[in-house]
């Protein structure tokens, strides 16, 4: 895993193009994009913007020079980060790549000093729910958020950061 920097800006670009064309816009995660915002998401500005933001890390999972999966984690306070997402391309689930990108999700958050992680997913999502779940997170409530003109419900997930020398509970 790597953190993205500006120079992984077209590989970053191309991937959120793919990774869209292989879920689509019913796929869990998705929810709420349409083609204008997922090509907004994979601008070249506004990846500029994220990759510069201070606030925000990426990770990218590497296949050669092709990112296969990509996480983020935004500053929220100061002691907790939000995960925005995990995406990993479809071809590539079940590799281990999901667990090693929130490994370096955790592990940044620890060495930055944070002491919890939250997410949230949509609230039928069971599989992304039984991930974070897997990954030590403890489902702490729901919240409801317009997106795209829709209600969508989500569940809301935390874990709590111990040790900055594992990234484990």
């Amino acid at each position: 895993m790597v953190q993205a920097t500006s120079s992984d800006i077209p590989s970053l670009h191309e991937f959120i193009l793919e990774a869209w064309r292989e879920a689509g816009p019913s796929a869990w995660g998705w929810t709420g994009a349409t083609e204008a915002s997922v090509q907004e998401l994979a601008s070249v500005g506004y990846l500029g913007r994220l990759i510069s933001n201070p606030s925000l890390k990426m990770f990218l999972a590497m296949d050669g020079d092709r990112v296969v999966g990509f996480a983020a984690n935004r500053r929220v306070d100061e002691t907790t980060v939000e995960l925005a997402g995990i995406i990993v391309l479809a071809r590539f689930t079940g590799m281990g790549i999901g667990t090693a990108l929130m490994d370096a999700v955790t592990k940044a958050a620890s060495t930055d000093g944070f002491k919890e992680i939250t997410v949230k997913t949509e609230a039928f999502n069971e599989r992304a729910i039984g991930f974070y779940g897997a990954n030590g997170f403890k489902r702490i409530g729901r919240s409801s958020e317009e997106l795209e003109g829709k209600r969508v419900d989500l569940a809301v997930l935390r874990r709590r950061i111990v040790s900055n020398r594992t990234g484990r509970d």
